[in-house]
């Protein structure tokens, strides 16, 4: 049986995807929520458990995936990021499929080509999190869903795509509600309603222990105070960041690329029909809500919503292949690829998306810290970025809302005091915390005072990605 040439080409885009995904895949140092997931790994399954439930923002799936991965491969960056790209490689062939059953042969090609391509998609199948396997298990969720439609005694495939989805991140639920609206024209039908309805509830059923467990622990969520208020421009940057994962840079040739992936993407919905109905909720229906109920307690982060990113994907690809003729699908391909490229190729070198460099700041303290020094650590969470480097204990303490009295009076029998300060600076849409910050102007008020008068006695002012390291000599 010979194979079509459509198959063919996505084995060459999955080859693509592949290189991209693996290119300097552990040159980076871990950021502070890979350094979590690292500790959270290596800890007994009680602790790492116990962990996850004090964070309140987690399904345990990814972190359990993990464990055998770290067992076999190490614990390198290059280790703890496989499994990200794998998963992040197997979405291609996936979307391939989704998109064919929705736009066509040709484009679910199309879909797979910009996916393989895509900043946003690449940077996080190169991050020990859970957001690229997200994006795959929401396609398959949806792919599965599809056949639902059609067939309903295909639910049992779909209720082990979304219980997986479930598993891998709660922002996955959000494709529950994007079926519900779908379908509402059809709940006259009963026995598809009664099947959907069905593969939801089985799919729920692994994650309930699990959900019980958190409820019974009487645990609070600690892990989203961080995040700012949302912008009202901020569902159309998602879009952007979604195309070259940087919203930031505005220049000519950048706003001329922005009108043309704009104008493929609203010709993506036209004509008009059930697929794209669908295309339309599932992209629309999360970021809007995530928005609306951010004005209210802030929870709009762009890698919450990767779920949504294959039907962004594959609404621009259905404006590709709405053009008739082919020179202008060539155009509109092309269009999107270059804005995509251009976001791509910064990914390795541009410092706009260089990572925590906890790496960097943790060698430079264990390089010269002697038995009669102390490191200040600005939080708990400090002590995991660092946790993910060091090698021996450090004599440390840790900072909460002291004067700067307090801090004088913590340190006053050491000779040289090490300070280590997360950058204060949070963002909806930046991937990393790349800039270098001044902890003498954006430290914590009595921090600052500690700093202003020992400025004479600064030893050492390390300004990395995120992080700053500041050395204290009292004998100077």
């Amino acid at each position: 049986m010979k194979w079509p040439s459509s198959r063919w080409q996505v084995i060459g885009i999955t080859l693509l995807a592949t290189a991209l995904r693996l290119c300097q895949l552990g040159a980076k140092s871990f950021w502070f929520d890979e350094c979590f997931t690292r500790l959270a790994t290596l800890a007994p399954l009680g602790d790492s458990l116990a962990a996850l439930l004090v964070a309140g923002i987690y399904s345990p799936l990814y972190f359990l995936l993990l464990r055998p991965v770290t067992a076999l491969a190490g614990i390198s960056e290059y280790a703890f990021r496989f499994l990200s790209a794998a998963f992040g490689v197997l979405a291609i062939p996936a979307i391939y499929q989704l998109g064919r059953k929705l736009i066509g042969e040709t484009g679910g090609v199309a879909a797979a080509l910009l996916l393989a391509a895509c900043p946003f998609h690449i940077w996080y199948s190169q991050d020990a999190r859970m957001y690229a396997p997200m994006a795959l298990f929401s396609v398959l969720a949806m792919d599965r869903f599809v056949l639902l439609q059609r067939n309903p005694r295909r639910w049992i495939f779909f209720s082990v795509g979304s219980g997986l989805a479930y598993l891998m991140h709660y922002a996955s639920f959000s494709l529950l509600y994007v079926q519900l609206i779908h379908l509402l024209p059809r709940l006259r039908e009963t026995r598809l309603a009664r099947r959907w309805l069905l593969a939801q509830v089985a799919a729920f059923i692994p994650l309930m222990p699990w959900l019980a467990w958190y409820v019974a622990s009487g645990a609070r969520p600690t892990g989203l105070g961080w995040i700012p208020s949302p912008g009202l421009l901020a569902p159309l940057q998602t879009l952007w960041n979604f195309v070259t994962a940087d919203t930031e840079t505005i220049t000519l040739p950048v706003v001329v690329l922005m009108v043309g992936v704009a104008l493929v993407f609203l010709r993506g919905f036209f004509p008009w029909n059930e697929n794209r109905r669908l295309l339309a909720w599932w992209l629309a229906l999360p970021i809007g809500s995530l928005f609306l109920l951010s004005l209210r307690r802030p929870y709009y982060v762009d890698r919450y919503l990767m779920a949504s990113l294959p039907a962004y994907l594959l609404l621009l690809s259905s404006g590709i292949m709405a053009w008739r003729r082919v020179t202008w699908r060539i155009a509109a391909l092309a269009v999107a690829l270059i804005a995509m490229l251009w976001g791509t190729s910064r990914l390795y070198a541009d410092p706009l998306f260089a990572k925590e460099e906890w790496r960097g700041a943790t060698a430079a303290i264990e390089a010269d810290l002697a038995q009669d020094d102390v490191v200040l650590a600005q939080d708990q969470e400090t002590l995991i970025g660092a946790s993910a480097y060091r090698t021996r204990e450090w004599p440390h303490m840790v900072l909460s809302e002291e004067s700067s009295w307090t801090i004088e009076a913590m340190t006053a029998r050491y000779k040289r005091v090490w300070l280590v300060w997360r950058s204060p600076r949070e963002y909806n849409h930046r991937l990393s915390k790349s800039d270098p910050f001044d902890v003498f102007a954006e430290a914590s008020p009595p921090v600052r005072a500690w700093l202003a008068a020992h400025q004479d006695q600064v030893a050492l002012d390390l300004r990395l990605p995120g992080l700053s390291v500041v050395r204290v000599d009292r004998e100077r």
